[in-house]
């Protein structure tokens, strides 16, 4: 057998493929089955082709869920993760299509950041300021408020059902790939009455100030920075192959020596 401090070599391919051990509550991983990316949009957003790409090139599925209205969009989220564990999911990849200034607004709110700490680059000094206004009121509606008041102010349906998505898979004890500061954002919201921490990995980190401070705040480390503004699942797609040449590696290591 081989040598067990020789297990574990391999850097960070090792630890994801020990954190989807863990998930799975056994050692070594076992591949996953069945991947789905769940992209949650308002009506008329169609999923990104590179999404649509990435997806087809490493054998994972995708499914859109159009949300519209904030009082429902918790139990939607809630329920499609039921629907997709129930059909077999056992590795999830969620995804949001919504403006920056979402994540941004809610995670300076939670950071307790100024609005200039959170609104990223823009393309002019104009539009910097008016971005910085637009998320200095949306904190100012949300000032104070935490759980699930604090989605509620943010406004953002898509928001709303990730984090019940995101929190559902985690009570049902299914791990998820994160990757967007939206994502990001909504696994520190549902952190705050689930304990999702040890069900996410980070596979990718944008350049948006808020993706950083919400993973800083879940004390979690990204796989690969891409150096790319989000695309849904984008990120999470992109590293996939990783992970899985991670828990083949280990699998590996643990077998007998011929």
């Amino acid at each position: 057998m081989a040598d067990s401090l020789q297990l574990y070599p391999y850097g960070r391919l090792s630890d994801a493929a020990q954190w989807l051990a863990a998930c799975q509550d056994r050692s070594p991983a076992s591949e996953p089955q069945r991947v789905r990316a769940v992209i949650f949009a308002e009506d008329g957003e169609g999923i990104p082709l590179a999404t649509e790409t990435a997806a087809r090139r490493v054998g994972a599925s995708i499914n859109s869920v159009t949300v519209t209205d904030c009082s429902t969009a918790y139990d939607l989220g809630v329920q499609a993760a039921d629907a997709e564990i129930d059909g077999g999911a056992d590795l999830l990849i969620p995804g949001g299509i919504d403006s920056t200034q979402v994540a941004a607004a809610a995670m300076g709110v939670m950071a307790q950041e100024e609005p200039v700490v959170v609104v990223g680059k823009q393309p002019s000094v104009e539009d910097w300021k008016t971005k910085v206004a637009a998320i200095r009121d949306s904190m100012f509606r949300m000032r104070g408020l935490t759980g699930r008041d604090l989605i509620k102010a943010c406004g953002s349906p898509v928001l709303a059902a990730l984090v019940g998505f995101m929190s559902q898979a985690a009570r049902r004890r299914t791990p998820l790939l994160v990757d967007a500061p939206l994502t990001a954002t909504a696994a520190l919201c549902a952190a705050a009455d689930t304990r999702i921490h040890d069900w996410l990995l980070a596979t990718n980190i944008s350049p948006q100030p808020a993706h950083r401070l919400a993973l800083k705040k879940l004390r979690l480390d990204p796989l690969l920075d891409l150096q790319m503004e989000p695309v849904p699942a984008l990120g999470a797609l992109a590293a996939l192959p990783l992970v899985l040449l991670g828990v083949e590696i280990t699998a590996d290591a643990t077998q007998p020596e011929a």
